[in-house]
């Protein structure tokens, strides 16, 4: 039966009083509540996955798009609407990317005490994006920039990324590619364009990975 068809003879089916609807339910429940449900990603994932394998040249994959769907026709079939699969599927995605992310506080030093903000860290496919909220922050001055840091508590520094600040106060996206349990210190830096690549002293922001 396609997913038209049980649309349909869901709508048909009346009021949510119905023990078709209470039978429904049940069978939602009990998806929902199978660990198995939420062991394999979602169709969208396995697709653009095996794409990409089948892209470099792999023959033994016949048709991407059909694996890994095996389960998630239940929980079409249960709910009775692709809609409300979809919006099941991205509002779980959701809450699982914001569990990942990570908010850091930022404050400033004494060169720069009126700065403030925060930094949201979440894991990537390629290490660590950083996207860093500041305020109060002033744009660099011409021939300088300012340069994001994670440090160890061993004193090694891992440069971030650079940024000046010229057309406003936005948030900046940065990336590291450590593990950010063993660099938990995030710096901020004024930098000038003719120094070399080590960090100067001119530290105006800090922070650091909460129970880290």
């Amino acid at each position: 039966m396609s997913a038209e068809d049980l649309r349909a003879e869901y709508l048909a089916s009346g009021s949510g009083d119905s023990p078709r609807d209470s039978g429904r339910l049940d069978l939602i429940r009990g998806v929902l509540a199978d660990e198995a449900t939420w062991v394999e990603p979602p169709p969208q994932v396995v697709d653009a996955l095996l794409a990409a394998v089948a892209r470099e040249g792999s023959s033994s994959i016949k048709d991407p798009a059909a694996v890994g769907r095996a389960r998630w026709p239940v929980v079409a079939a249960a709910v009775g609407s692709v809609a409300a699969v979809v919006a099941l599927v991205f509002s779980t995605m959701s809450v699982l990317e914001a569990d990942k992310e990570i908010v850091v506080a930022m404050t400033g030093t004494e060169i720069e005490r009126g700065a403030g903000g925060q930094a949201a860290v979440g894991p990537s496919g390629s290490g660590w994006w950083i996207r860093l909220d500041a305020t109060g922050l002033p744009p660099a001055p011409e021939g300088s920039f300012y340069e994001g840091w994670v440090w160890s508590d061993e004193g090694d520094g891992v440069s971030i990324g650079t940024f000046h600040l010229r057309g406003g106060d936005t948030p900046v996206t940065l990336w590291s590619g450590v593990e950010m349990a063993e660099y938990p210190s995030i710096w901020v830096t004024l930098e000038q364009e003719d120094d070399g690549p080590e960090a100067s002293d001119l530290v105006v922001m800090t922070g650091r990975m909460p129970d880290a």
